[in-house]
């Protein structure tokens, strides 16, 4: 009986979570209300906040997810990238390739561009950077950089590739290999450069 109940709670949430990013995709975020989720979602309101506080609680919800799916990303690039550059080459082209080739991400981020640029500074993706962070002071220690500051290297990367990242969105006819290689170049550019101490 209770593993009946928890499939049922399990199916509730996931029916709420994909109305909103339905009606997010559609309306955007800021237009999107509770009561536009559950009439989706073929639920009551007294259901929706069974889950959730409110709408930014499940927006929250679904960054949190894109930040577990981040870190898992860039914990299986880190095992097999050879160098930084590749490391680098490898998370822009998996970061940039969710972003655009699928229809339905392209559609909900296009809409919700205001929204994405709060993911960018929300607490959810705080473990991301941490990570990163880690990664740029673990490649100076082992010599790869010459000492860096990872919190100044860390806001590059965050900053350009959130941006580049928009640029492809709003251009459809843009090539992702060519934006990953043009980051690549960048970025991996000012880190060499710390590493000769210019």
């Amino acid at each position: 009986m209770a593993i009946k109940h928890d499939q049922n709670r399990v199916e509730k949430r996931e029916r709420l979570v994909r109305a909103a990013i339905e009606a997010f995709t559609e309306t955007g975020y800021d237009n999107t209300t509770v009561s536009d989720i559950v009439r989706r979602a073929g639920m009551t309101p007294s259901t929706f906040y069974n889950y959730y506080r409110d709408k930014d609680a499940l927006r929250d919800e679904l960054f949190e997810g894109a930040a577990a799916q981040l870190l898992a990303r860039l914990a299986a690039i880190r095992e097999s990238a050879g160098s930084v550059r590749e490391f680098v080459q490898m998370a822009c082209k998996g970061l940039f390739a969710g972003m655009v080739q699928d229809s339905t991400n392209v559609s909900l981020l296009k809409r919700n561009l205001p929204m994405l640029r709060f993911l960018a500074d929300s607490k959810s993706l705080q473990a991301v950077y941490a990570a990163i962070r880690n990664d740029i002071a673990q490649a100076a220690e082992r010599g790869v950089l010459l000492p860096i500051d990872a919190e100044l290297a860390t806001a590059l990367v965050r900053g350009t590739v959130l941006e580049i990242g928009v640029a492809l969105l709003l251009n459809p006819g843009a090539d992702v290999d060519t934006a990953v290689e043009f980051v690549t170049k960048g970025l991996v550019s000012v880190l060499q450069s710390a590493k000769q101490g210019a």
